[in-house]
């Protein structure tokens, strides 16, 4: 799985290709969810609670349906935290119990080189040299790894602080073959117990992942 060497083991993880969901398979209060939205979007939604109903099952958790509330963050059961992410060709969950981590956050895009014109809005100036610090067969992704990274921070820190962030708001630095460590700059957006945020990134099967694993203890 795409995810799973950047995951600890107390993460449950699942994945699969959207195309293989179907929306017949969600709860009816799911898919009132989707129900006017194109098929492709139905699809990756109902992967998403597809699998993230098959986790709550392997963590003797249920919940009758799995919505989102206004900041369209779904809603996991009590004492669990999760994330999801897709892209048109795979869709990811991962969760674990608040015992093992405050939050988790989850990104993965297709590995192709983020359209030029929209890296000023995704880099800060000291990342650009970030990108040269990566292996130079990494370098064209450079920019979509850092779009993945910072979504799967916020992602990972949003349901906690509820502070919306855009792209300049992150600042990360890569960090040993696979790490990275994250900095949020506007003051109450990002952990109070955390000095900086650490992930891993992976580039593999056509994809760019993403994941951030927040400890226990927040």
């Amino acid at each position: 799985m795409l995810f799973r060497p950047l995951l600890p083991s107390t993460v449950l993880l699942a994945e699969m290709p959207p195309d293989l969901a179907h929306p017949a398979h969600l709860r009816p209060a799911e898919y009132r969810l989707i129900e006017r939205a194109v098929p492709k979007r139905q699809r990756e939604f109902a992967a998403g609670r597809i699998l993230a109903h098959t986790l709550l099952g392997e963590l003797k958790t249920t919940a009758p349906a799995l919505l989102s509330d206004a900041d369209r963050v779904p809603i996991w059961p009590e004492a669990t935290v999760g994330s999801i992410t897709h892209c048109a060709s795979l869709c990811a969950v991962a969760i674990a119990d608040i015992a093992s981590s405050a939050g988790i956050g989850i990104d993965v895009e297709p590995a192709k080189p983020l359209n030029h014109e929209l890296l000023p809005q995704v880099l800060r100036p000291d990342e650009y040299a970030q990108l040269m610090a990566l292996p130079p067969s990494l370098r064209p992704l450079g920019g979509i790894l850092v779009f993945s990274i910072k979504e799967a921070v916020y992602k990972a820190i949003y349901p906690r602080r509820r502070v919306f962030l855009d792209f300049q708001q992150v600042e990360i630095a890569f960090e040993g073959e696979d790490g990275f460590v994250a900095e949020v700059l506007v003051p109450g957006a990002g952990l109070p117990e955390l000095s900086c945020i650490r992930g891993r990134y992976r580039v593999a099967d056509g994809h760019v992942a993403a994941a951030v694993v927040l400890p226990p203890t927040l």
